[in-house]
């Protein structure tokens, strides 16, 4: 168990790596991280194709990029990304400007506004934590 705990970690910060400049940055970027990691468990369980989960995956990290860089929070709350898509213009200049792309972002947004409302997210929230806590 103590390599799954330790894989899950480094995984978590591993993903985060580029997003965070000082301690308390850090600490934010791994709690969204794990927050992330819930979100594209669940997804995984809502029988969707390869090909838009994929999408969703690569649309989540920029989500928590943007959050981190652009977002004015000091500590994370999964509620920090409710509400209608944000930093559309960061993604714009810095990804795609193209409307399909632009869609797919949206559609990310407001996938992860439902999973944070209906309150989904704190059943995989947990059972993310805790493979974390295992030993």
């Amino acid at each position: 168990m103590t390599k799954i705990k330790e894989g899950l970690k480094k995984e978590i910060e591993d993903y985060v790596d580029n997003w965070h400049w000082d301690e308390n940055s850090k600490k934010y970027a791994f709690e969204m991280g794990k927050f992330l990691f819930s979100f594209m468990d669940y997804l995984d369980d809502q029988n969707m194709s390869e090909r838009t989960i994929r999408n969703y995956r690569g649309n989540i990290q920029l989500i928590g990029m943007f959050e981190i860089s652009y977002g004015y929070n000091e500590e994370f709350h999964p509620e920090n990304l409710e509400g209608e898509p944000s930093f559309i213009y960061e993604f714009e200049r810095k990804v795609s400007d193209s409307k399909s792309a632009i869609q797919s972002y949206k559609s990310t947004w407001r996938k992860l506004d439902k999973y944070i409302k209906s309150g989904e997210y704190e059943k995989y929230l947990e059972q993310i934590e805790d493979k974390i806590k295992k030993i």
